[in-house]
């Protein structure tokens, strides 16, 4: 292509993918990386499914016993005729399927090589030891009279077992399924201190934690994907609603709910407000108050390392006066 049509190229993927391709060809994922020039964007060294191919020594995916694990479905269906078509509402030509979508349906490439194997082609991927899931016990010389005790008690128990849960992902005993097991959490537990330390309680219409859109994108830490709508709506919000916690995003008045994130999805920093609910099974409106009270007393005496006492449930700050 010349630069010109490249850039037309580019724009229309934007426009059917919400993707811009970047300038620099990709060498292919079987690339070694010893062997991937300085500088290059593509193939990423960190991807986890590639990183996972090779600790299994297999050509690709196809290969693996426990094909199409989570990770495989997430990422190579992630772009499909029938996913684009129904986000633009309209039917795409051959040409622009051709183009833009055929190029990214990984899966159902993969699926095609499968089938083309021997059962003796298939291997069986090493297994990995799970990460040691750090939860420090419950301060039970806690001295607050015992209805408040117990409401911390319950978030206590709440973060212990977000920490210890698979977060509805299986196969977590292999590498890349780990690594996003590991990722989720860390997304899922900065959620919920950002609503805990930065959201304001509210008692109209049933208690709830409320934070602006501007308080939320600036307190995303290092858990980037939190700005993505899509996931926050399909993942966090449904690995919570498991726990017994209640979440939704709401528009501002005369904002439409359209207006809320970019044409590629990322949240927008105004126009909106993100609330969470407990469940009366999970403490209800007094263990919601329990976790903006230990939330924000981390905040206050620990500062910067406050959200990684949060990720351990270190409660002891609620020991001092």
């Amino acid at each position: 292509m010349t630069a010109d049509e490249f850039e037309e190229y580019r724009n229309n993927a934007k426009r059917i993918l919400g993707y811009m391709p970047i300038n620099t060809a990709c060498v292919t994922c079987q690339t070694q990386d010893a062997k991937i020039p300085k500088g290059a964007k593509m193939p990423s060294r960190n991807c986890l499914i590639r990183r996972c191919v090779d600790r299994a020594g297999i050509r690709n995916c196809a290969y693996c016993s426990r094909f199409p694990c989570d990770s495989v479905r997430a990422t190579g269906d992630a772009w499909n005729r029938k996913k684009i078509e129904e986000k633009l509402g309209v039917p795409l030509s051959e040409e622009e399927y051709h183009a833009f979508v055929e190029p990214f349906e990984g899966l159902r490439r993969l699926e095609i090589i499968r089938a083309s194997l021997k059962p003796s082609d298939i291997v069986q991927p090493p297994k990995v030891k799970p990460h040691e899931t750090e939860v420090v016990d419950f301060p039970e010389k806690l001295r607050v009279p015992e209805e408040e005790k117990r409401a911390f008690r319950a978030v206590h128990k709440l973060l212990a077992s977000t920490k210890r849960s698979s977060l509805g992902l299986s196969d977590t005993d292999m590498f890349a399924q780990q690594q996003r097991l590991e990722s989720r959490r860390a997304h899922v537990l900065r959620f919920l201190w950002i609503l805990g330390c930065f959201g304001k309680f509210e008692k109209d219409n049933g208690a709830c934690l409320v934070v602006d859109a501007k308080s939320y994108e600036a307190n995303r830490g290092s858990e980037k994907t939190l700005a993505i709508w899509a996931f926050v709506k399909d993942t966090v919000f449904k690995v919570l609603s498991e726990f017994g916690i209640r979440c939704e995003r709401v528009a501002l008045e005369g904002v439409k709910e359209e207006d809320l994130a970019t044409d590629t999805g990322y949240l927008r920093s105004k126009g909106w407000v993100m609330k969470m609910s407990f469940e009366p099974k999970i403490g209800g409106s007094t263990a919601l108050k329990a976790l903006q009270t230990y939330a924000r007393k981390m905040d206050e005496k620990h500062g910067k390392k406050a959200f990684q006492l949060f990720s351990i449930v270190d409660m002891s700050v609620m020991l001092e006066n």
